[in-house]
């Protein structure tokens, strides 16, 4: 590494394949020859996409986290505090970049620890942890530990105005210290049409061997791409279906990704006889490249940051249905170009599913209106370009 460089660490919680991840792979990589990047992971048991992904880059270093992990554990976050502490005193970065609400908490109150070591301290919200379903005396705690680490960190970059605002209204930051950066995709260079994109992700559901799928090609699909996490809502997906199925014809569901609730899904599914109807497909890689193979695409969110599945669902002109959470509503405008759903309303999305498949033509005027120009902004490299900004234009403390 060019010692000349100036150093950048950044942090996250865990290496399982998501946004978040793809927002530091894609900065670490793009950057790696104006900064010398390291990347700490944790979650040492959890899949490590991420890893997987970044040991083919030699401009970069990973270190994997022996402590940090996604769910509270007084004495392994306090472990992964020092853990944190030592690292910042080995690399001596110059800046730090803390992705994920426990990297960003504990990766702030360890600089509580290094009086003596000066770094520009960042932090990136993938949506504000405590707008998550969870009990009061939790989400208390988030909130008052989101106010006392905002004080350490330099700049709070967030993901759309919404986000802002909560920061600003709810945890009192300054809005000086807040920077609205929305993550960015690539324009494709090359995507399959609609029938290869069918009959592959048909093929990969094990739909292909099934005798009661012999005509593919006219099934409705409805497609979902999404870590099997509880705020990803999915269970109030299927439940949803279950309930406009008997008004569908012909249709399947295809689910694309995996993670812990793949069992409760399943026996949902089950229960639901939802078993002719509803396909787990598992992770797949590059899975954006079989958007064009729904008829619409759901995202059943509780909460939501800036998912990039809505832009790329956008810029493959695949009519969406979203739940109003997060930055969606500044990618979605219901009726106009998509339909919005109340989170955690089953009968709603039963409705719009059924709404979506009896008005395809209007659903897919929607992906073609003049209100979709505005994804330009989403590019990669303007959130590539932005965020170095922020690394640029704001000076070391010292």
């Amino acid at each position: 590494m060019n010692k000349n460089k100036p150093k950048i660490l950044y942090i996250i919680t865990q290496g399982h394949w998501g946004g978040a991840q793809k927002y530091v792979f894609d900065l670490a990589t793009a950057l790696a020859d104006d900064f010398d990047i390291t990347v700490a992971v944790g979650e040492p048991n959890n899949l490590p996409d991420l890893q997987k992904k970044l040991l083919g880059n030699n401009k970069i270093k990973l270190i994997q986290l022996n402590f940090l992990q996604r769910n509270i554990s007084p004495i392994k976050d306090f472990l992964a505090l020092l853990e944190i502490r030592n690292l910042y005193k080995k690399i001596k970065p110059d800046i730090v970049h803390l992705n994920s609400t426990k990297a960003g908490i504990l990766g702030s109150l360890a600089t509580y620890l290094l009086s003596h070591i000066s770094y520009l301290l960042i932090y990136t919200v993938h949506g504000w942890v405590f707008n998550e379903p969870m009990n009061n005396l939790k989400k208390k705690l988030y909130i008052f530990l989101e106010k006392l680490t905002a004080r350490k960190k330099d700049k709070i970059i967030v993901l759309s105005e919404d986000e802002k605002n909560i920061g600003m209204n709810k945890l009192k930051i300054s809005e000086r210290k807040l920077e609205i950066i929305p993550v960015g995709i690539e324009l494709p260079k090359q995507t399959l049409s609609r029938d290869e994109a069918r009959k592959e992700i048909l093929r990969l559901a094990t739909l292909a061997q099934d005798d009661k799928i012999q005509n593919w090609a006219d099934s409705y699909i409805i497609g979902t791409i999404a870590n099997f996490y509880p705020t990803k809502n999915l269970t109030m997906l299927i439940e949803a279906i279950n309930l406009a199925k008997d008004k569908l014809n012909n249709f399947h569901a295809i689910i694309i990704g995996d993670g812990p609730e793949r069992e409760k899904l399943q026996l949902t599914i089950s229960n639901k006889q939802l078993t002719n109807y509803v396909h787990l497909t598992g992770f797949i890689p590059n899975a954006s490249q079989y958007l064009p193979a729904f008829d619409v695409f759901v995202l059943p969110s509780k909460k939501e940051g800036l998912p990039y599945t809505i832009l790329e669902a956008k810029l493959n002109k695949v009519p969406i249905i979203a739940t109003d959470v997060g930055a969606i509503k500044d990618i979605i405008t219901n009726k106009k170009t998509g339909l919005l759903v109340s989170p955690e309303n089953t009968e709603k999305m039963a409705d719009a599913l059924i709404y979506a498949y009896y008005n395809q033509k209007e659903m897919l005027s929607m992906t073609e209106t003049t209100q979709n120009k505005n994804l330009f902004q989403y590019l990669k490299n303007n959130m590539i370009l932005k965020t170095k900004d922020v690394y640029q234009k704001y000076s070391i403390k010292s």
